[in-house]
This record gives structure tokens, C-alpha cells and sequence, in this order.
């Protein structure tokens, strides 16, 4: 698959996977699913086209646009009432992260960079992204964190809905606002990433836009949910994106590396269900809550599960939220750590 054609046509298939697996209900479908049929394209050879990198800002925007708008005027206030708990529920990952990469490093052989960015519990283009700024491979850490993903969204939910009664889904729109909340929306969502990019804080693409969609939301302002094609095309550009970084070499020649990242996924995974249980009995809070607060998933899926549990929703979704603006702005700052600590 080359030439003119070839990165459209990469594009039609991407979109007839999500397609289809939507239609199977595949969580994250629409970024899955891309991924996935990319993925094997790109592995297979069949597949040698460059996605251009100008299509991550726009997928970006439009996702974290969408993850903000969740953080409601109760999310805000779950957030504000346990404060302490979420955290010390950040830490707790954050922790099990550097413990399970440590683990990667020594059965993987892969060094502390590459083992920090597939282990921390951040999105997969954001730890990407970053392999690429720190020198170090991205494929192998797109690789770890999409696995991770595919475990949480697969095996938590249902681990939870087992033997549970089912509650209401939580609204998919948080709030219509007409005309003026499309237009708040759309300036609040330009203006995020460049106000992030002046103060020069990492990840603005991102951040930027989730902190200004947060911010509309908690305050109860006229806003707009983004239409679902939208969201769609979104999540479509950033899987095809992430597909064809995982190149033909990955599986042949890193099956060690690659068997070490199921086994950290699997460790991570635990160890946060260990440190929810703590949590849950020190701060008397419904296990199931805190398990979901603390899964190493997306926010949306957390929170489905929640409203499908009839849990708290509001609290779910502020400690999802909390965990990322905790970690992602100051993910560049460790990795930078890690990477001096390679030269002694």
C-alpha cells in the first residue's frame, strides 16, 4: 500500500474496522479498531505509508475536548470533597508504574525510558509522543500501553458487572449550550493548547483543551458535546496513527520485550485492585468506586461501568481526571529524570 492513494485508502480501512467492531461492541471501537487493522497492515508489510504526524493535534483536541466535558459541577465537587484520598490514589499508580517498569527492565531488557513510558498509566499517543522526544523507540511503548488499555476496558467492567445490579448510564452530553456553547467550546478548545504552548507545559494538544473543556463544564457554562462523527473521525486519525508505528520488526525480534509488557499490564492491574482495596477500607469508600477511580483505563469506559454499577459517576470521573493532570504534565519532567540517570 503506497503512493497518492494509499494513505486514503488507509483511512477507508481504519474506518471499516471501527466499523465493524463497534458493531461486535469492542470498547474504544473507533480507536481500536484502526489501530488494530493498521497494526497488522503495517507488521504484515502490506502497509509501508507514513501517516503525517500534523494528524495528532486534531484527534487530540477533539478527544481530551470530549474527556473535559465529562468533569461536571459534581465531579468537581467529589474532587474538592476527597481530595486526600484522590491523591494518594494518584500516588498509589504512579508508584505501582515505577515498580511494575523496574520489573519490565529486568525481564524485558528494555531500558528505564522505554520501560517508565509503557508502564505509567497515560494515554498511548501521549507516551508515544514522548518516545519520540526522549530518542527511544516508539513502537515498543505504544505496543505496552494499548495492551494495558485492552486489559483494563476488557476485564475490569467485567469483573465488576459480575453478580452486580445494574444502575442508569451516565448522559452521554454533560450539557447542551445551542450556538454560544458551540462557540465556547470551539474557542475554549483552540485557546487550551496555545495557552499550554506559552507557558511551555507539555502536552498542550492535550491538556490544553482538556483543562479549558474541564474548566466550562465544573462551572456549569453553556457548552457543546461534540457531535459523534466527530469524536469518531478523532479517535480514527489517532489509531491509524498509532497502528503504523508498530512496525514489521516488533513481534519477530522483541518477543521477550513484548511477553514482559503483558505480564507488567497484568502486575499493574493488580496492584491497583490491591491498592483500591486499602484505599476503599482507610477512607470507608465502596470498593468497586475506588477500583474504577484507579483503573489504568479511559475515563469514558470507567465511567459507563460506573453508571452501569449505579456507583457514583461524579466521583469515578474526578478521580480518572485528577490521575491526568497529576501525571501527564509532569510525565515529561520524570521521564527527563530517568533518561539523565541512563548516563551514569
Amino acid at each position: 500500500m503506497s503512493g497518492l492513494a494509499a494513505l486514503p485508502a488507509l483511512y477507508l480501512v481504519a474506518g471499516c474496522t471501527a466499523y465493524v467492531f463497534a458493531w461486535a461492541g469492542v470498547p474504544l471501537a473507533w480507536l481500536l479498531g484502526p489501530l488494530t487493522s493498521t497494526a497488522v497492515l503495517t507488521m504484515t508489510g502490506l502497509n509501508r505509508t507514513v501517516v503525517p504526524v500534523m494528524t495528532r493535534p486534531f484527534g487530540q483536541i477533539v478527544v481530551a475536548t470530549f474527556v473535559g466535558a465529562h468533569f461536571t459541577p459534581d465531579a468537581l465537587h467529589a474532587l474538592l470533597a476527597s481530595a486526600p484520598l484522590l491523591l494518594t490514589a494518584t500516588c498509589g499508580v504512579l508508584a505501582a508504574a515505577a515498580l511494575v517498569a523496574r520489573l519490565q527492565m529486568r525481564l524485558g531488557g528494555s531500558d528505564r525510558v522505554t520501560a517508565l513510558l509503557a508502564c505509567v498509566p497515560t494515554s498511548p499517543v501521549e507516551a508515544g509522543v514522548l518516545a519520540e522526544r526522549f530518542g527511544v523507540d516508539p513502537a515498543p511503548v505504544i505496543l505496552a500501553q494499548t495492551m494495558r488499555i485492552i486489559m483494563v476496558v476488557s476485564l475490569v467492567p467485567v469483573l465488576l458487572l459480575l453478580g452486580a445490579a445494574q444502575g442508569n448510564l451516565p448522559p452521554a452530553a454533560p450539557h447542551q449550550g445551542g450556538v454560544a456553547g458551540m462557540a465556547l467550546t470551539l474557542a475554549a478548545a483552540l485557546a487550551g493548547p496555545a495557552l499550554l504552548r506559552w507557558g511551555r507545559i507539555s502536552n498542550p494538544f492535550f491538556l490544553g483543551p482538556l483543562f479549558t473543556a474541564a474548566l466550562l463544564s465544573a462551572l456549569d457554562l453553556p457548552s457543546y458535546d461534540l457531535p459523534a462523527p466527530l469524536l469518531s473521525a478523532a479517535q480514527i486519525l489517532l489509531g491509524t496513527w498509532l497502528g503504523a508505528c508498530l512496525r514489521p520488526d516488533l513481534l519477530l525480534r522483541q518477543r521477550r520485550l513484548i511477553a514482559a509488557m503483558l505480564l507488567s499490564s497484568f502486575l499493574l492491574i493488580a496492584s491497583c485492585a490491591l491498592a483500591a482495596w486499602g484505599l476503599s477500607a482507610l477512607f470507608a469508600a465502596p470498593f468497586p468506586t475506588v477500583m474504577l477511580g484507579m483503573a489504568p483505563g479511559g475515563v469514558t469506559e470507567m465511567a459507563l461501568t460506573a453508571g452501569l454499577l449505579g456507583l457514583d459517576v461524579a466521583f469515578v470521573t474526578a478521580m480518572q481526571i485528577t490521575r491526568i493532570f497529576l501525571i501527564m504534565p509532569n510525565l515529561a519532567r520524570l521521564v527527563r529524570l530517568t533518561a539523565r540517570r541512563l548516563h551514569y
